[in-house]
């Protein structure tokens, strides 16, 4: 993968898990999502889950296009 794809996938990831941690109910603005050091292991833990489910679905789209590339036809 090129290193923009690996950029583009932490972006996309730290944005879900911001957004995630903006929705908390008791959360009221973003400074103090940064303030409390429980939301900041929240934020890391929820965007390596991001990452994991992102990479785990671009491996599962690499395969598959390979697999049914070299599938024969009748």
């Amino acid at each position: 993968m090129r290193k923009t794809a690996h950029i583009s996938v932490f972006v996309l990831s730290l944005t879900l898990a911001l957004i995630l941690g903006v929705l908390d109910h008791e959360t009221h603005t973003i400074s103090a999502l940064f303030l409390n050091k429980g939301n900041i292991f929240a934020l890391v833990i929820y965007t390596l889950l991001f990452m994991t489910v992102a990479y785990t679905g671009i491996w599962i789209y690499k395969r598959t296009k390979i697999v049914l590339k070299n599938k024969p036809t009748d």
